[in-house]
Order: C-alpha cells, then structure tokens, then sequence
C-alpha cells in the first residue's frame, strides 16, 4: 500500500469522526430541527432492504447525536444540553484519539 493511499484512507476517516462530532454539534444548537430531517430518512422499522441498508448509512453516519438527543430526553432542558454539550466534548476527544491510534496502525502494518 502506498503512501497516499494510506492518506486517503486517513482524509476518510477524519471525514466520518468529523460528520459525527459537527452533527452531535448541530444537535445541540439547533435540536429539533436537525432531528426532524434526520428522522425523514430513518425507518422505525424497516421492512425492505432498500429501506435497511439506507437507515444503516444514515445511522452509521449521523447516529450518535440522535441517540445521545433520545437518551437525554427524559432530564429537563437545561440538564439535556448540558449534557449533551459534556458527551460532545468526550465525543471530540475519542474522535481524535480514535483517528491517531488507527493512523499508527495503519503505518506500522502497511509501511
């Protein structure tokens, strides 16, 4: 594996820790309305493959906001995003660590 291929890989995985922490993010500010339009392309229980394999890409990409929103739902609003403001920052900080642990890998294995 060459080197840029190894940073192509890395670009895509900071592009998906990214699209997770900026929607936990925009959760947090904007809440019901990021919801509402993430709850359009999510099926409660879906029936066809097609409708399976799309609620899987949107919940693989988007998916812990939302869950983190629906698990804080039962505390007042204030608690609620204060909380949500704490898992965001515990969310950022995995991400980084997450990105750096599996970009070392990747170049002790394939370099």
């Amino acid at each position: 594996m060459t080197l840029e291929t190894l940073e192509r890989i890395e670009e895509l995985l900071i592009y998906f820790l990214g699209v997770q922490v900026i929607f936990s993010i925009l959760v947090f500010l904007l809440g019901r309305i990021m919801l509402d339009v993430y709850e359009a392309g999510v099926s409660e229980k879906p029936k066809t493959v097609f409708q399976r394999t799309f609620t899987f890409v949107i919940n693989a990409f988007f998916g812990i906001g939302p869950y983190l929103n629906k698990k804080f739902l039962k505390y007042s609003f204030f608690k609620r995003k204060f909380f949500m403001l704490i898992s965001i920052v515990v969310q950022l900080f995995a991400s980084i660590i997450v990105y750096y642990v599996i970009k070392n890998l990747l170049r002790a294995i394939f370099l």
